[in-house]
């Protein structure tokens, strides 16, 4: 089931962002470490932006209880992508 990130509960938030984490945001601690050796050309060149934006803008597969992630996918969406419900 793909939900939105603005629709997370507190839980499925804490496994989502440990799960990304090279995501390209300001409150991502790891950033810097994680992207430390990547070449600077292949770095992404949007601006930074904070996590609950990040979120707003992604939805995220978990299974059909939503009690985790659904490790056959291991990517995210645009929040578009859900179902509004």
């Amino acid at each position: 089931m793909l939900i939105r990130g603005d629709r997370l509960t507190p839980q499925q938030r804490r496994e989502v962002l440990g799960a990304f984490s090279m995501r390209w945001t300001i409150d991502n601690v790891n950033r810097v470490a994680n992207w430390a050796n990547v070449p600077q050309t292949e770095r992404p060149t949007i601006d930074l932006c904070t996590d609950d934006e990040w979120l707003r803008d992604h939805a995220f597969y978990f299974v059909a209880d939503g009690s985790r992630l659904d490790w056959r996918y291991f990517f995210c969406e645009p929040a578009f992508m859900a179902e509004d419900t």
